[in-house]
Formats: structure tokens, sequence, C-alpha cells
């Protein structure tokens, strides 16, 4: 089942059963853990969440080149495993360098994270961020 996720965008399913009704972009593919990730995350639930949790053991197991992960202890944690680890943010200045989006839809979305869904950045991130993609000084 694992080799069905290899060189894809994937999440976890525990991430997907998250989102409930959102219905996830086409280039991002839902992906199940092996029973030995799943029963270690079934294992470790505590101060991180399910979702986080398949989401580091998934990022593992398909040797996944970076997992993205905004919660702090969820980051803290796959690092300390080895992991390479990009936020929200980070992946949506990614898409913009390999325009996958351009600047004006890239400040579009981290305004929408921060005003819609209450995703917290700093007023000087935020400043440094719109500057940095609308030129603006």
């Amino acid at each position: 089942m694992l080799a069905d996720c290899v060189n894809e965008v994937f999440v976890p399913q525990g991430v997907v059963d998250e989102l409930n009704e959102y219905k996830l972009p086409v280039l991002i593919k839902p992906c199940r853990l092996s029973e030995i990730g799943a029963a270690y995350v079934r294992g470790a639930l505590g101060r991180l969440h399910q979702g986080e949790l398949e989401a580091i053991v998934l990022t593992q197991e398909l040797a996944a080149d970076f997992v993205v992960l905004d919660d702090l202890l969820a980051r803290r944690k796959a690092q300390s495993l080895g992991i390479n680890v990009i936020g929200t943010i980070g992946m949506l200045l990614l898409m913009e360098k390999r325009g996958s989006l351009n600047a004006e839809q890239t400040w579009e979305k981290i305004r929408q994270l921060t005003e819609l869904h209450n995703m917290y950045l700093s007023p000087q991130l935020l400043q440094h961020l719109k500057a940095q993609l609308l030129d603006i000084h």
C-alpha cells in the first residue's frame, strides 16, 4: 500500500479525516500508514494529535524529503527524529518560488490563513511577507 504513495504529495488519512468535508487539491493524495505505523500512532497519542503523529510516521515510512507541520511540539518531535520540517507559510513561499502560485495568490492565502482561519503570525512577519511578495516598502 505504501508503494502507491511514493513520488506523490501525500497527506496521512488521519489528517484527511480531521478536514471533514474539505476537498483536497488533486495534487495531494491521501495515504494510509502501514499497520506497524498505525499501531505506533495509537500508542503514542497524547501531547501530539493523531494527524501530526501520522504525518511524522508516514514521512519516515516513505523516506520523504520533509513534512509540513505548524505545531511547535510536532515540529520539535519531527526534528528530533532527523526529519526536515517546513510549515504552511514555508510551503506557500516554496509554491510561489516554483511558480505554482503567483505572489498575489500567495499573499491572499497567507491573509486568509491569518484573518479567516486564525493562524497567528506576528505583525512584523506579516509585514515582511507582504513586502517580500508584493514588493511594498
